[in-house]
Parts: C-alpha cells; sequence; structure tokens
C-alpha cells in the first residue's frame, strides 16, 4: 500500500485564478499517478489534503497565507509519524507549489523522519531533489507561449492546468484580456527576490495566461504523472 497526501499552499495567482491552485494541483497530481501505480501492483491510497504550505514568496501580495518553513515541517513530520504508527510505512508527498520555503520544509521534514525505521518518504511533483517531470522540454513544448522559458507562476501552464481540472474557478474572460509578464525568474530566485520585488507593478502572475487552454492542461498534467510514476516505481521497488 501507498499513501498518497497531496501537499497544498493558499496564495494570490493573479485575478484570474483562484487562492487554492496549488493545492487543487496537488490533489489533481495524485488522482492521475494512481493509476499508473495501480498499473505497477501497487494500491495507491489519497489521503486529505494538507491545504497550506509554506509561500514566502508570495507573502506580501493579498490573498496568500503562508506558514512559516518550520510550522510547515512540523506538520508535514507528525502527519507521517501518524499515519506509520498505524503501519502505514510508504508515504509519497504530492506537492505543486514550487516556492523554495516549500521545497526546504520538505526537505528537512524527510531528514527528521528518516529516524523513523522502516518509513519510506517520497515526493512527487515539485520536490527538493531534481523535478525534471514537472519542466522537462517534453512539458515546456506543450505550451502556445512565444516564451515558454518565462511561464512560470500563474501563466499559460497553470491556468490550463486550471481550465482543466477546475473549469468553474476561471475567470476565463479575464484571462483572455491579460498582457504577458515576462520575468526571467530563475535569476531573480537566485538574487532572492520575491515575486513582488520581481514585478513590483504586477498583478500576480508571470508569463501568458491568454495562450492557456484545457487541452494544454490535460496532456501537460497526464504526461508528468506517467514520468513521475514511472519515477515512483523504481523508488518504491527499491525501498
Amino acid at each position: 500500500m501507498v499513501i498518497l497526501l497531496p501537499l497544498g499552499a493558499i496564495e494570490q495567482h493573479g485575478p484570474h485564478l483562484p487562492l487554492s491552485v496549488d493545492w487543487l494541483g496537488a490533489e489533481e497530481l495524485a488522482r492521475r499517478i494512481a493509476p499508473h501505480l495501480r498499473r505497477a501492483r501497487w494500491k495507491p491510497v489519497l489521503a486529505p489534503s494538507l491545504p497550506y504550505g509554506a509561500s514566502p514568496l508570495a507573502a506580501d501580495w493579498p490573498g496568500t497565507v503562508s506558514l512559516s518553513v518550520a510550522t510547515l515541517r512540523q506538520v508535514i513530520v507528525e502527519v507521517a509519524r501518524g499515519l506509520a504508527r498505524h503501519g502505514f510505512r510508504r508515504l509519497v508527498f504530492t506537492n505543486y507549489q514550487a516556492d523554495p520555503g516549500q521545497l526546504r520544509a520538505m526537505a528537512l521534514a524527510r531528514r527528521d523522519l528518516a529516524r523513523v525505521r522502516g518509513l519510506t518518504i517520497l515526493f512527487a511533483g515539485f520536490s527538493p531533489d531534481p523535478s525534471a517531470p514537472m519542466l522537462t522540454p517534453r512539458v515546456t513544448r506543450l505550451l502556445r507561449s512565444p516564451r515558454p522559458d518565462r511561464e512560470w507562476h500563474s501563466g499559460e501552464l497553470e491556468t490550463a492546468m486550471m481550465l482543466e481540472t477546475a473549469p468553474r474557478l476561471v475567470r476565463r474572460a479575464v484571462a483572455r484580456t491579460l498582457p504577458p509578464t515576462w520575468v526571467d525568474w530563475r535569476a531573480a530566485l537566485t538574487r532572492g527576490e520575491t515575486f513582488r520585488a520581481m514585478d513590483p507593478r504586477g498583478r500576480g502572475y508571470f508569463g501568458s495566461p491568454a495562450h492557456a487552454r484545457a487541452r494544454t492542461g490535460r496532456r501537460a498534467m497526464a504526461l508528468r504523472a506517467r514520468l513521475i510514476a514511472a519515477s515512483l516505481s523504481e523508488a518504491l521497488n527499491d525501498s
């Protein structure tokens, strides 16, 4: 048996998407990974999500509610230990939140949980380990954006995922009118900048939401789930 536990976040995602994008994205990843694991002869069980996460990058944007890294670390550890006490030994935390604070909390929690004998902790989606399946060129080639290298938070890919997963929560008319926002977010992250510092007069998104289509989200999530599940199956077999 494998427990899939989504790690969420509540943060602003522009004027066209809800605060729960990362929460819903993590749940969707878990749901799409599960059938692949089942075909690999594992028994996946979807656990209730943790909706709040660490979002220091977006903490000063309206609507964002961020836990500290220390708090999220402790929550992950206590939930994992609680599941372990009931006999669950293989836990996969699915995560759609790429904030370095979230990833650091996950890494620290895994280090803490290494002391629990017989417990296997794995991450799916954005993780402290290289997360190639999330932003592999095979995924970015699906985008319609003229600058796929600058697509990021609330841009084409996240908007497309929401159009596929929860279209009723997308303000489509707004998304279609949003002009592109091109920011070298990789360089900005290296400098330790927050979202506000990256784009002081911005509206909470990077990339081109207007290019998003549900078909793109469907194809991207299917590809990600297949690649992630293959990697998980290999790691589970080795555990």
